[in-house]
């Protein structure tokens, strides 16, 4: 297929060069001076040299912008290539003007076809420096196509990397919640074999809305919530009725959006680092501020044996920047604990 593209391509070029030489002939024809050799010119040997000359720079600087394309990476790392590389160039080009006028003269039986006059060597030049234009044009679209497509690349893999960190992020559900939620499981099994199945339903549940958000960057408060009645049922069964959850949030504003498993991360942060007992239940409050901001808040009862390390909340934190360059805001009294996580639209 390469080859055959490199083919099309090269009958097309040609095409196109003979076409620009034809007109260019026509043109000195037409508008040649009244003293100039009109029999030499209007001849089928002056139409074929133009016609060559045309094709022949044209095809040459087709190739350098070939080479340049391959190597401008490299000469962008080499400065030594980079500053060897276009002064050749410039002095290819020069010798093909030269040999191209000299073969034209020759075509037309010229006189001394190899020394050039002074308006032989002022149209030489004015051809050669049209090229290095030319040249320098094909040198900075290089350059700007080549910086251009870094930026692409540099922007990809920053938001490839952004997702799988986010997703990384997303995937850290304590693993010691699954291994306490089947002791829960053996132990309603032989205690309460009925109520072994709701909870197993929940924990299902549970697991089912963790896999469906994997692939998801944000999701419903409405489905957090739902989402979450299931994770305290959980708990409630290993650790007794002793977990509460107070919602004071308005049914409009439960379309929002929040990453997925905030709430539950949240919960967790809560169950893991407070003295939790029948004898001392925690009430969890989720509000919605007038920042828009929600709200999820407890009393503060420290366990004594569990040294907080910050992870859950660096983890969320994290999540948010990588998706909307948000922050969360933690506060701390001294009876209650507040952590405030912006609701999204989209």
């Amino acid at each position: 297929m390469k080859k055959v593209w490199s083919k099309y391509r090269l009958f097309l070029c040609i095409l196109l060069f003979s076409t620009l030489g034809c007109f260019s002939y026509l043109f000195l024809v037409v508008f040649q001076h009244p003293e100039g050799d009109r029999a030499t010119l209007v001849s089928f040997k002056a139409f074929t040299a133009i016609v060559l000359i045309f094709n022949v720079i044209g095809l040459c600087l087709l190739y350098i912008n070939d080479r340049m394309q391959e190597v401008f990476p490299t000469m962008l790392k080499d400065n030594r290539r980079r500053l060897l590389y276009l002064p050749v160039v410039a002095v290819l080009l020069l010798v093909i003007n030269y040999l191209m006028l000299v073969s034209v003269r020759l075509i037309m039986n010229w006189p001394e076809p190899f020394v050039l006059q002074d308006r032989g060597v002022r149209m030489l030049l004015l051809v050669w420096l049209v090229e290095l234009v030319v040249t320098g044009q094909i040198v900075a679209n290089n350059y700007y196509r080549h910086v251009i497509m870094l930026q692409k690349h540099t922007n990809e893999l920053e938001e490839s990397s952004a997702k799988a960190k986010y997703q990384a992020l997303q995937s850290q559900l304590n693993p010691h919640f699954l291994f306490n939620n089947l002791n829960a499981l053996i132990s309603e099994i032989e205690c309460e074999p009925a109520n072994a199945v709701l909870f197993t339903r929940h924990l299902a549940d549970v697991y089912r809305y963790i896999l469906q958000c994997s692939g998801q960057q944000l999701t419903t408060l409405r489905e957090e919530l739902g989402f979450l009645d299931s994770y305290i049922f959980l708990h409630r069964v290993r650790l007794g009725d002793c977990i509460h959850v107070q919602i004071q949030i308005a049914p409009e504003l439960r379309s929002k959006k929040v990453p997925p498993l905030t709430i539950q991360l949240l919960a967790e942060n809560v169950i893991k680092h407070n003295v939790i007992s029948l004898g001392k239940p925690m009430t969890i409050e989720l509000t919605v501020d007038s920042d828009g901001c929600l709200c999820v808040s407890n009393e503060i009862r420290i366990k004594k044996d569990v040294a907080p390390s910050g992870k859950g909340l660096r983890n969320l934190a994290m999540r948010y920047q990588l998706l909307c360059n948000s922050d969360i805001v933690v506060e701390q009294d001294n009876n209650r604990f507040t952590v405030k996580t912006p609701l999204l639209d989209e």
